[in-house]
């Protein structure tokens, strides 16, 4: 929180008309298209194959966040993946599974069953889930974050993905059958395949319907200061 201050008190100073705050963003900064080429998300299912996902990117000085929403009839899938994309910035939040997942307007107001928390695995590292069911669905929620800047006096990390998958089940999903599903989930700079329209900023972050969520953008990003460079990749 210190640093946050820092960082509006020295923008005021120099005037805020003209410098992008890390967590507030700028008044250009908006919800774009995500061609194919510039994609990062994919969820390799038979459930989604050739159904193209809905993409969506936000983006700023401090960080990217990619919204993807898998669908099919039965199952539907959303999720965010955000990145620090600036030197001595990194991502900054606490979320909980069951917090996380309410948030969802799939989800929302549904009085979920949860199942026990857990852990699986996945390309990018370890991912807590949280299985939960509602109206006749078997769901999971997921959450992991990794690439932490090792200069950052409180190492947090410079990159993070979280959502859920719901599926018409009369019964809650398996560990295998999330695990299974868990490592068909990829952040990729060589993703291919499908994708289709952005839709508009209201039916991603409004509030109400199926899909979407209200916070989005979430805005993570923070800055720090270090008498380094961060050693992570930082063109996802």
């Amino acid at each position: 929180m210190k640093r946050l201050i820092l960082m509006i008190v020295l923008a005021v100073l120099a005037g805020c008309n003209t410098i992008s705050i890390p967590g507030f963003g700028s008044a250009t900064d908006s919800i774009v298209p995500v061609p194919i080429d510039d994609a990062r998300l994919l969820f390799d299912i038979p459930a989604f194959t050739d159904r193209a996902p809905v993409r969506a990117k936000y983006t700023d000085d401090w960080q990217r966040e990619e919204y993807a929403r898998f669908q099919s009839p039965g199952s539907q899938a959303e999720m965010v993946y955000i990145a620090a994309t600036a030197r001595e910035t990194s991502l900054e939040y606490e979320i909980g599974l069951k917090s996380m997942v309410e948030k969802w307007n799939h989800n929302a107001g549904k009085d979920p069953l949860w199942g026990k928390e857990g852990k699986s695995f996945a390309a990018f590292g370890t991912v807590f889930i949280q299985p939960f069911a509602h109206s006749g669905n078997g769901c999971f929620g997921f959450s992991s974050e990794w690439a932490v800047a090792i200069d950052d006096s409180e190492l947090n990390p410079t990159k993070a993905i979280f959502g859920y998958y719901c599926e018409a089940s009369k019964t809650p999903l398996t560990t295998e059958r999330i695990n299974e599903l868990v490592g068909a989930i990829e952040v990729s700079r060589f993703a291919s395949g499908n994708t289709s329209g952005t839709p508009p900023k209201t039916s991603v972050a409004a509030r109400g319907g199926t899909t979407g969520n209200p916070s989005y953008p979430f805005l993570f990003a923070r800055g720090y200061r270090s008498e380094g460079r961060s050693f992570v990749d930082r063109a996802y």
